[in-house]
């Protein structure tokens, strides 16, 4: 839990880091995270958020209640608010799936990371809201905007 809460803590920070010298500016961190302590949390919160939305695929199938839910689908609604803040320049390391259109289509990718979070806010309200039929929307859409942004710049083979 503890990699789980530095992860997440890391996920709502906002990047900061420059330098007011002649040399080059040193890559954004976040919280003073370097660049393979970022792409360390990154793919840290991507691996829980796959756990998050998997129990929720299968709370829509068991037709469970979806009020237990309301926390995940907040922690989700707050990692794809802080998501596209997650890929600042300079972290684009060998270890990380994310591909180069993240920073060369970087209003593409602020786009679908828009997407998502549009998707997990409607899921937040329908799991708050114990609506099953909306509930059961949000997942399907909230899926559709992992895999839109996945295709275009995610790793095929970082699954």
């Amino acid at each position: 839990m503890k990699l789980a809460g530095a992860a997440l803590a890391l996920a709502l920070t906002g990047c900061a880091a420059t330098t007011n010298t002649a040399e080059a500016p040193a890559p954004p961190t976040i919280h003073g995270a370097g660049p393979a302590e970022t792409v360390a949390a990154r793919q840290a919160t991507f691996n829980l958020t796959a756990a998050t939305f998997g129990s929720m695929r299968a709370a829509v199938e068991s037709g469970a209640d979806l009020k237990s839910l309301t926390f995940g689908a907040r922690g989700l609604n707050r990692w794809a608010t802080a998501l596209p803040g997650m890929f600042p320049a300079g972290t684009d390391l060998p270890a990380s799936a994310a591909l180069p259109t993240v920073w060369t289509d970087r209003p593409g990718f602020e786009a679908r990371a828009a997407a998502f979070q549009a998707a997990t806010a409607d899921l937040l309200a329908a799991a708050t809201a114990n609506n099953k039929p909306a509930f059961a929307a949000a997942v399907k859409t909230t899926g559709a905007a992992c895999g839109a942004c996945h295709s275009t710049y995610r790793a095929e083979d970082a699954h």
